[in-house]
């Protein structure tokens, strides 16, 4: 039961988390089942802080900061608040460890002033924390979380606190020296799926801070239309390996198509979480892969009639031009006579009225005058 209620824990601070990470600049408390927190004093020149503890702090240094614990519910509830460290999760995205695991880095470095907080229904505290960088803290990016969680007294038969479901903020501290900005592709691959395609990019991040890159996939037809594009803004933390699985759906119409995987980030050490240094971007490109796709159920069926309706006119086209040539070159001149029709000169020279007619530029009625020279086919 304990393993079960800790993967469920993950889990919903693993779907919190993405939230924040996805969708960076929105600026509201993380939350899930109503209660959250978000950071106290956001600075203006970088709305990552809206959602995220950014700092850049020498070794030994203390910072004096807050957090907003928020009760959206419609109860009075008791909250813990306390610090973890960072761990990575499924396809290197950002996490939290859990409240009995052990701090070895970011989490044993805050202080929070209170473990908890008990809030009536719509209300709020402000909850300071310390940080104290230790003197050994290496160059480079550190993450932590700050955690609020629901606190649950056991039923009667049982003693202790059962811990529920939790929401947490990620906590970023760079120490200043020689930062390395630098990401490679570690990979791009394309699957089948019952539906369509599963196409898989990867990419490592080699450099001792996190990067927040814009990771592009975009898949063409062999004649260069656009079918779908794949992306978006996603950080890579330092020393993992970030992976994404983009669904494409079998295309309509079937035939060779081609996807591309593209990277493009801000390598100049002076840029940081949610601040560009103004200067160029790196784009890194990858192999494209190239696929054959069989069309859809409708697409086959829409695609053998129109294979149908074009041989149909691609047949009297070549009748047409066939007859207009032998008009041209092989049909003889005739002149008119008394009594001559268009249907007895056409019964006349084995060919249909409204062939003769035609070639001629005969227009209804019909009448044809005599003594006009006219084209008849050559007789047999």
């Amino acid at each position: 039961m304990q393993n079960v209620t800790i993967s469920i824990l993950r889990f919903v601070f693993f779907v919190s988390t993405l939230v924040f990470l996805v969708l960076p600049g929105q600026a509201k408390a993380i939350e899930y089942g109503g209660f959250g927190g978000r950071p106290a004093n956001p600075r203006s020149d970088n709305p990552r802080t809206e959602s995220i503890f950014i700092y850049t702090l020498e070794p030994g240094e203390e910072k004096l900061d807050a957090v907003t614990v928020i009760n959206n519910t419609p109860e009075r509830k008791t909250l813990l608040v306390y610090a973890a460290d960072s761990t990575p999760s499924t396809g290197g995205a950002f996490a939290c460890k859990q409240f009995s695991e052990d701090k070895q880095s970011v989490g044993a470095w805050i202080t929070v002033s209170k473990s908890e907080v008990t809030l009536d229904s719509g209300t709020n505290e402000t909850v300071p924390f310390t940080i104290r960088v230790p003197q050994s803290a290496g160059v480079g990016e550190h993450n932590g979380c700050i955690l609020i969680q629901e606190k649950k007294v056991k039923n009667e038969n049982q003693s202790g606190v059962s811990l529920s479901v939790r929401t947490g903020l990620r906590v970023a501290i760079t120490i200043p020296g020689d930062i390395v900005r630098k990401l490679e592709l570690a990979g791009f691959t394309l699957s089948d799926k019952p539906e369509g395609y599963l196409l898989h990019p990867q990419v490592r991040n080699i450099g001792n801070v996190s990067i927040d890159a814009d990771v592009q996939v975009v898949t063409k037809s062999v004649l260069g239309f656009t079918v779908m594009e794949h992306g978006g803004e996603f950080p890579i933390l330092k020393g993992e390996v970030s992976d994404w699985n983009f669904e494409l759906p079998k295309p309509f119409w079937g035939g060779w198509y081609r996807s591309s995987f593209a990277v493009e980030y801000d390598e100049n050490p002076e840029a940081s979480v949610g601040i560009q240094s103004g200067k160029n971007l790196t784009l890194l490109k990858g192999d494209t892969i190239w696929f054959f796709s069989f069309p859809t159920i409708k697409g086959l069926i829409l695609e053998l009639l129109i294979l149908v309706l074009a041989a149909y006119l691609y047949r009297n086209y070549r009748k047409f031009k066939k007859h207009k040539y032998a008009v041209k070159n092989d049909w003889i001149d005739y002149r008119v006579k008394s009594g001559d029709t268009i249907n007895s000169l056409a019964d006349q020279f084995n060919i249909s009225w409204k062939s003769l007619a035609r070639a001629n530029k005969v227009k209804a009625p019909y009448a044809l005058e005599v003594g006009i020279v006219i084209k008849v086919p050559p007789a047999e």
